[in-house]
Protein backbone atom coordinates (compact mmCIF):
# COMPACT_ATOMS: atom_id res chain seq x y z
CA UNK A 1 0.00 0.00 0.00
CA UNK A 2 0.92 3.57 -0.51
CA UNK A 3 1.99 5.81 2.43
CA UNK A 4 -0.23 8.18 1.22
CA UNK A 5 -3.17 5.85 1.57
CA UNK A 6 -2.68 5.11 4.76
CA UNK A 7 -1.77 8.33 5.91
CA UNK A 8 -5.06 9.61 4.57
CA UNK A 9 -7.09 6.90 6.37
CA UNK A 10 -5.96 7.87 9.17
CA UNK A 11 -6.48 11.41 8.73
CA UNK A 12 -10.47 10.71 7.96
CA UNK A 13 -10.79 9.10 11.65
CA UNK A 14 -8.92 11.96 13.67
CA UNK A 15 -8.44 15.53 11.70
CA UNK A 16 -6.09 17.29 12.69
CA UNK A 17 -6.94 20.72 15.16
CA UNK A 18 -4.90 23.61 15.26
CA UNK A 19 -2.43 21.91 13.16
CA UNK A 20 -1.92 18.74 15.40
CA UNK A 21 -1.26 16.05 14.07
CA UNK A 22 0.79 17.98 11.42
CA UNK A 23 1.05 16.05 7.83
CA UNK A 24 4.80 14.84 9.28
CA UNK A 25 2.97 13.63 12.58
CA UNK A 26 0.54 11.79 10.29
CA UNK A 27 3.54 10.01 7.98
CA UNK A 28 5.37 9.36 11.07
CA UNK A 29 2.55 7.67 12.77
CA UNK A 30 1.65 5.55 10.16
CA UNK A 31 5.82 4.40 9.71
CA UNK A 32 5.55 3.72 13.82
CA UNK A 33 2.37 1.47 13.47
CA UNK A 34 4.20 -0.41 10.34
CA UNK A 35 7.09 -0.91 12.65
CA UNK A 36 4.99 -2.10 15.58
CA UNK A 37 3.08 -4.34 13.70
CA UNK A 38 6.25 -5.65 12.06
CA UNK A 39 7.95 -6.86 15.48
CA UNK A 40 4.13 -8.17 16.57
CA UNK A 41 3.87 -10.42 13.66
CA UNK A 42 6.38 -9.81 10.77
CA UNK A 43 6.79 -11.89 7.77
CA UNK A 44 8.92 -14.87 7.10
CA UNK A 45 11.99 -14.63 4.89
CA UNK A 46 14.71 -16.76 3.57
CA UNK A 47 18.01 -14.87 2.36
CA UNK A 48 21.81 -16.33 1.85
CA UNK A 49 24.69 -14.91 3.17
CA UNK A 50 27.91 -15.69 0.98
CA UNK A 51 30.13 -16.34 3.63
CA UNK A 52 34.42 -15.47 2.75
CA UNK A 53 37.16 -17.23 4.05
CA UNK A 54 38.69 -14.43 6.21
CA UNK A 55 35.46 -12.46 6.89
CA UNK A 56 33.44 -12.54 10.09
CA UNK A 57 31.01 -9.74 9.85
CA UNK A 58 28.51 -9.64 6.92
CA UNK A 59 25.01 -7.17 6.16
CA UNK A 60 21.69 -9.01 6.80
CA UNK A 61 18.74 -7.35 4.68
CA UNK A 62 17.56 -4.47 5.18
CA UNK A 63 13.96 -6.08 6.34
CA UNK A 64 15.71 -7.91 9.16
CA UNK A 65 14.17 -8.52 12.56
CA UNK A 66 15.24 -11.80 13.96
CA UNK A 67 16.86 -14.62 13.21
CA UNK A 68 14.92 -18.33 13.11
CA UNK A 69 17.03 -20.61 11.58
CA UNK A 70 20.87 -20.56 10.46
CA UNK A 71 21.64 -23.53 8.06
CA UNK A 72 24.16 -25.88 9.29
CA UNK A 73 26.97 -26.82 7.00
CA UNK A 74 28.88 -29.30 9.11
CA UNK A 75 28.42 -33.02 9.69
CA UNK A 76 30.08 -36.26 11.22
CA UNK A 77 32.95 -34.37 11.82
CA UNK A 78 33.35 -32.35 8.38
CA UNK A 79 32.56 -29.09 7.39
CA UNK A 80 30.97 -28.81 3.43
CA UNK A 81 32.52 -26.05 1.87
CA UNK A 82 33.25 -24.72 -1.68
CA UNK A 83 36.52 -25.74 -1.65
CA UNK A 84 35.18 -29.34 -0.19
CA UNK A 85 35.45 -31.42 3.08
CA UNK A 86 37.17 -29.91 5.73
CA UNK A 87 37.69 -32.08 8.63
CA UNK A 88 36.80 -30.53 11.82
CA UNK A 89 38.12 -31.09 15.14
CA UNK A 90 35.54 -33.00 17.81
CA UNK A 91 35.80 -29.68 19.93
CA UNK A 92 35.06 -26.99 16.92
CA UNK A 93 31.98 -24.84 17.54
CA UNK A 94 30.86 -21.93 16.00
CA UNK A 95 28.99 -18.80 17.25
CA UNK A 96 27.70 -15.82 15.94
CA UNK A 97 26.39 -12.32 17.40
CA UNK A 98 23.43 -10.20 16.01
CA UNK A 99 23.81 -6.65 16.01
CA UNK A 100 22.73 -3.27 14.08
CA UNK A 101 21.93 -5.14 11.29
CA UNK A 102 25.07 -7.32 10.82
CA UNK A 103 25.85 -10.69 11.74
CA UNK A 104 29.32 -11.94 12.96
CA UNK A 105 30.79 -15.49 13.25
CA UNK A 106 33.15 -16.48 15.78
CA UNK A 107 35.90 -17.67 14.83
CA UNK A 108 36.44 -15.99 12.04
CA UNK A 109 35.49 -18.51 9.19
CA UNK A 110 38.31 -20.61 7.12
CA UNK A 111 36.00 -21.57 4.25
CA UNK A 112 33.64 -19.96 1.74
CA UNK A 113 30.47 -20.91 1.13
CA UNK A 114 27.08 -19.64 0.49
CA UNK A 115 24.62 -20.03 3.79
CA UNK A 116 21.00 -19.97 3.60
CA UNK A 117 19.22 -18.61 6.46
CA UNK A 118 15.17 -18.04 7.58
CA UNK A 119 14.50 -14.49 9.07
CA UNK A 120 11.33 -12.79 10.61
CA UNK A 121 11.66 -9.66 8.75
CA UNK A 122 9.52 -6.26 8.89
CA UNK A 123 7.57 -4.32 6.23
CA UNK A 124 9.51 -1.88 4.81
CA UNK A 125 8.61 1.34 2.67
CA UNK A 126 10.04 1.36 -0.80
CA UNK A 127 11.22 5.42 -1.57
CA UNK A 128 9.31 7.01 -5.19
CA UNK A 129 11.61 7.31 -8.11
CA UNK A 130 10.02 10.03 -9.11
CA UNK A 131 8.44 13.69 -8.02
CA UNK A 132 4.84 12.11 -7.31
CA UNK A 133 3.80 11.03 -3.72
CA UNK A 134 4.42 7.10 -4.39
CA UNK A 135 6.42 5.90 -1.28
CA UNK A 136 5.19 2.13 -0.85
CA UNK A 137 4.95 -0.66 1.36
CA UNK A 138 5.28 -3.08 -1.48
CA UNK A 139 4.63 -6.08 0.36
CA UNK A 140 1.88 -4.75 3.22
CA UNK A 141 -1.83 -5.49 1.79
CA UNK A 142 -5.03 -3.97 2.31
CA UNK A 143 -5.71 -6.62 5.05
CA UNK A 144 -2.42 -5.52 6.71
CA UNK A 145 -3.41 -2.28 5.93
CA UNK A 146 -5.99 -2.01 7.94
CA UNK A 147 -4.56 -3.63 10.88
CA UNK A 148 -1.70 -0.80 10.76
CA UNK A 149 -4.49 1.62 10.41
CA UNK A 150 -5.67 1.31 14.07
CA UNK A 151 -1.93 1.76 15.63
CA UNK A 152 -1.56 4.64 13.84
CA UNK A 153 -4.92 6.27 14.57
CA UNK A 154 -3.80 5.78 18.42
CA UNK A 155 -0.07 7.48 17.90
CA UNK A 156 -2.24 10.46 16.00
CA UNK A 157 -4.35 10.88 18.49
CA UNK A 158 -2.17 10.82 21.54
CA UNK A 159 -0.32 13.80 19.67
CA UNK A 160 -3.97 15.64 19.59
CA UNK A 161 -4.20 14.59 22.88
CA UNK A 162 -0.90 15.81 23.99
CA UNK A 163 -1.25 19.17 22.27
CA UNK A 164 -4.61 19.73 23.73
CA UNK A 165 -3.43 19.45 27.56
CA UNK A 166 -2.91 23.11 28.03
CA UNK A 167 -6.24 23.59 26.65
CA UNK A 168 -7.92 21.77 29.27
CA UNK A 169 -9.78 24.89 31.26
CA UNK A 170 -12.96 26.31 31.17
CA UNK A 171 -12.84 30.25 29.69
CA UNK A 172 -15.45 32.78 29.34
CA UNK A 173 -15.19 36.87 27.03
CA UNK A 174 -18.36 38.66 27.52
CA UNK A 175 -21.35 36.36 27.07
CA UNK A 176 -19.31 33.84 25.44
CA UNK A 177 -18.15 30.52 27.48
CA UNK A 178 -16.34 27.30 27.01
CA UNK A 179 -15.49 24.72 29.01
CA UNK A 180 -12.52 22.22 27.79
CA UNK A 181 -11.90 20.34 30.07
CA UNK A 182 -13.72 17.00 28.73
CA UNK A 183 -11.81 17.53 25.49
CA UNK A 184 -8.97 14.70 26.52
CA UNK A 185 -10.81 12.38 28.19
CA UNK A 186 -13.20 11.66 24.99
CA UNK A 187 -9.66 11.48 22.97
CA UNK A 188 -8.01 9.37 25.75
CA UNK A 189 -11.18 7.36 24.71
CA UNK A 190 -10.43 6.88 21.24
CA UNK A 191 -7.09 5.77 22.08
CA UNK A 192 -7.82 3.15 24.81
CA UNK A 193 -10.35 2.24 21.84
CA UNK A 194 -8.03 2.32 18.94
CA UNK A 195 -5.41 0.40 21.16
CA UNK A 196 -7.75 -2.93 22.19
CA UNK A 197 -9.10 -3.10 18.61
CA UNK A 198 -5.32 -3.26 17.21
CA UNK A 199 -4.26 -5.69 19.25
CA UNK A 200 -7.10 -7.81 18.76
CA UNK A 201 -6.72 -7.64 15.24
CA UNK A 202 -2.86 -8.34 15.25
CA UNK A 203 -3.53 -11.64 17.24
CA UNK A 204 -6.34 -12.60 15.03
CA UNK A 205 -3.63 -12.46 12.15
CA UNK A 206 -0.81 -14.02 13.99
CA UNK A 207 -3.14 -16.87 14.81
CA UNK A 208 -3.82 -17.42 11.20
CA UNK A 209 -0.48 -16.85 9.61
CA UNK A 210 2.35 -15.95 11.96
CA UNK A 211 4.96 -18.33 13.75
CA UNK A 212 6.16 -16.19 16.33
Amino acid sequence: MLLSELVALVESDVPAEDGVPSELQYEQAVKDAVMDFSEQCGLTQVGTLNVVSGTATYALPADFLKLIKLESFAGEGVMHSAEGLIPLSASWTERHTIRNGRITFYPVPRYTMARCFSYKAAWILTPADDEYDNDEYETLGEREGRIVVLKAKAIASTKKRDAQAGSNIKYSFGAVSEDLSGNSEGIDKDIKTYESDYEKAWKRYNGTVGIF
